[in-house]
């Protein structure tokens, strides 16, 4: 008995030295690590609360914690430690409009991974300007049509014309949601879905990574959010991209951007279906999303003031001979009162709201900050500039959170393009949105056919300013927590 009190003992002894000296290697690392970042870091020279340049647990605790909340803590930050502020142990963050220019410049052809596919866009689109011009019309025919007594939410019925006329254009055949019943877009609830869970999977890539191996069915138990997200990703994007592929067997017979990519000089590693399907989601998510939003920003903001719908209205006039017949593109996108309502409504939308990180791989970076210090950014380091703290900047937008399509006009009522180069909402130089043209184009028709049409029958319904203003962001900009966005009712 006294031989297993021994055992006993000198078992459970070895199981605490084990414990306990696993405990100080784990200390030790962790102390290793944190006196590095903090002092030997190629960036250890920049400012930054100490648990910032240490950890990310900084970062973390704001933007999953808090609910993307860390944009806003960025902007803070940069009222204590200046224009430049270390955000996390690898990355810079900027707030200097100055620095936009030096940022998207750097490296851009090692960064920009096809010219060909920026390239197949504007080629494109006169195209399918025509496909444009239909689903706006159907858009606004479907509005008037509309139950008078029963609110809809504004930014499903755009996404379904977003939806109709983006798959058109990049996959040759529209999904058609505006000649279903309601408001129903295909991918709305999985975007949706798909923020909500972006800066988990952007904290825990293991768990991205995991997902990728997962059968759906298992996925469906674990997540609805991620299952729809997968089987988006998985099922219904890869089998348009094939539809498009089956086109020259006769299957589908519209040019599009799949078509585009095929045709081009592009390597065949950058032809596959995995590639291409790749290439998809991205626009496809992007896509649906951000003209949809803008558009509702801008109806909100048309419908609460009648002097600047007025106004609009006025201007498309002056080129409108029949509002079910409107203009090409390249007639309206002269207009400056309406380019002035987009561009607002897209500054106020503000695309990816978190901050978009760069690379510089050539060589260092020289950032001459407002106060004449001179920083030196290392080759090879992150830094990064948000959208949303730019465009919220007083000093390019006197009052940034309100709805001021004045702004964009000179004193002659003619664009003010000085603006134009602190726009962001659809990023810069090699990150810039591959869909930016067919966006405009889309924006342009869309808000003549609306402002002509549509708004002059709506009115807002149980919707305020916190129903589209900023409030966090989960990499896109989001508002109040529980709200349903813009509703509508018909009158």
């Amino acid at each position: 008995m006294g031989l297993s009190i021994i055992t006993a003992y000198t078992g459970s002894s070895m199981e605490f030295v084990g414990i306990s000296l696993f405990t100080a290697i784990l200390c030790l690392y962790a102390t290793v690590v944190v006196t590095y970042r903090v002092t030997f870091h190629p960036l250890s020279q920049f400012p930054g609360p100490m648990l910032a340049r240490a950890t990310y647990g900084y970062e973390f605790w704001f933007d999953v914690v808090h609910k993307g909340q860390f944009t806003r803590k960025v902007a803070e930050l940069h009222k204590v430690y200046g224009s430049i502020v270390r955000v996390n142990p690898d990355e810079l963050h900027c707030n200097d409009p100055a620095f936009i220019d030096i940022l998207y410049r750097q490296g851009k052809e090692k960064r920009d991974k096809s010219s060909h596919y920026l390239a197949a866009f504007p080629r494109g689109i006169s195209k399918h300007e025509s496909v444009v011009h239909e689903k706006a019309q159907l858009l606004c025919a479907k509005l008037l049509a509309w139950d008078k007594n029963e609110p809809f939410q504004l930014t499903a019925a755009y996404s379904c014309f977003t939806t109709d006329t983006l798959t058109k254009y990049a996959f040759g055949h529209s999904l058609e949601n505006l000649k279903g019943p309601g408001w129903k877009p295909t991918f709305k609830g999985t975007v949706d879905k798909m923020t909500g869970l972006f800066y988990l999977s952007r904290h825990l890539p293991f768990l991205a990574c995991l997902a990728d191996y997962l059968p759906l069915n298992v996925c469906r138990c674990i997540s609805t959010e991620i299952y729809a997200l997968l089987e988006l990703i998985r099922i219904v994007i890869p089998q348009l991209v094939q539809d498009s592929l089956d086109s020259e067997s006769g299957k589908v017979v519209h040019p599009n951007i799949v078509d585009a990519l095929l045709e081009s000089d592009l390597s065949p590693s950058e032809k596959t279906l995995e590639r291409l399907t790749g290439e998809a989601v991205a626009l496809v998510l992007g896509g649906t999303h951000s003209i949809s939003t803008v558009l509702s920003i801008a109806t909100f903001y048309l419908l609460k003031d009648a002097n600047s719908l007025d106004r609009l209205r006025a201007e498309l006039r002056s080129v409108v001979r029949d509002e079910t017949a409107l203009p090409p593109w390249s007639t309206l996108e002269q207009l400056p009162y309406l380019n002035a309502v987009i561009q607002e409504a897209l500054r106020l939308m503000h695309g990816v709201a978190s901050r978009i990180s760069l690379v510089a791989p050539d060589g260092d970076l020289l950032y001459v900050a407002p106060d004449n210090s001179s920083h030196v950014i290392p080759c090879g380091s992150a830094i990064g500039v948000s959208t949303y703290i730019i465009h919220t900047d007083p000093k390019l937008y006197p009052d940034p959170t309100s709805f001021v399509p004045q702004r964009w006009l000179n004193a002659n009522g003619f664009r003010n393009r000085e603006l134009d180069k602190y726009m962001l909402s659809f990023s810069k130089g090699p990150r810039q949105c591959v869909g930016m043209h067919l966006a405009y184009c889309e924006l342009h028709i869309a808000m003549a056919a609306l402002a002509l049409r549509a708004l002059p029958h709506m009115r807002l319904y149980n919707t305020t300013v916190a129903d589209v203003a900023y409030d966090h962001d989960q990499l896109i900009s989001m508002p109040k927590t529980g709200s349903i966005g813009v509703q509508i009712m018909i009158h």
